[in-house]
């Protein structure tokens, strides 16, 4: 379960797609549309759809279709709180999945010593650069989300002030970086997140839309500009 982070470890940049639904149909356009990897949720609300996802029982069955056919690796986040994912780590390695997607505050301290997954590790705007590097360099975490944007600022578009703060927390970093597209990123950003040194980029609602009506035309052109670095 550590295909994402050697993806992220062999290319150039690695796109990854968070549905803003846990939709069968959704993930099986988004590995055809050229995504590397998936997200799906369970068991939080997530800011940027404003969507309320259910615990991961409502989700299974559509969680168990979509990992038995993805060509790509499909991670979760588990919750909002290191109480809720704590409460399904064995089922959650059991149904397959190749990642967690946990902020640090709401990953249990017992996740650092479980190595049947990889651990894919958020940072939001109220940690510290010395704080970020210690979570980096130090095993806590196989990848690092940076989540740091403020909330007033979702879709907002990308700008100088963003790629500077991705790149000094990757030059922080030892390990693979992700910015998520908390602000509007568009196709041909990709050149400049490239030479932040980040090594994914992930898009979700910002992009999408919140009923996703662009996933398959943002995935297709960030996979064109991706493809030419």
């Amino acid at each position: 379960m550590n295909r994402l982070l050697k993806k992220m470890q062999e290319s150039k940049m690695t796109l990854i797609a968070s549905l803003p639904r846990n939709d069968y149909n959704l993930a099986k356009l988004a590995w055809e549309s050229g995504a590397d990897a998936i997200k799906v949720h369970a068991n939080v609300f997530h800011n940027a759809s404003q969507n309320d996802f259910g615990s991961l029982a409502d989700f299974k069955a559509e969680f168990l279709k979509i990992l038995k056919d993805s060509p790509v690796p499909v991670g979760l986040v588990p919750g909002g709180s290191a109480e809720s994912s704590e409460e399904v780590m064995d089922e959650i390695v059991e149904m397959g999945f190749d990642f967690l997607s946990l902020y640090a505050h709401h990953t249990p301290a017992t996740f650092y010593y479980d190595l049947r997954i990889n651990n894919f590790l958020s940072v939001n705007s109220s940690y510290s650069y010395q704080e970020i590097s210690e979570l980096t360099n130090n095993g806590y975490a196989d990848m690092l989300e940076l989540s740091i944007i403020d909330k007033e600022e979702y879709g907002t578009r990308l700008n100088a002030r963003d790629l500077s703060k991705y790149q000094t927390i990757a030059s922080l970093s030892d390990i693979p970086c992700v910015v998520p597209s908390q602000k509007f990123m568009q196709s041909k950003d990709v050149p400049l997140l490239y030479q932040t040194g980040v090594k994914a980029v992930m898009l979700g609602a910002v992009v999408f839309g919140k009923d996703a009506s662009n996933l398959e035309s943002a995935l297709k052109a960030f996979r064109k500009e991706i493809d030419q670095l």
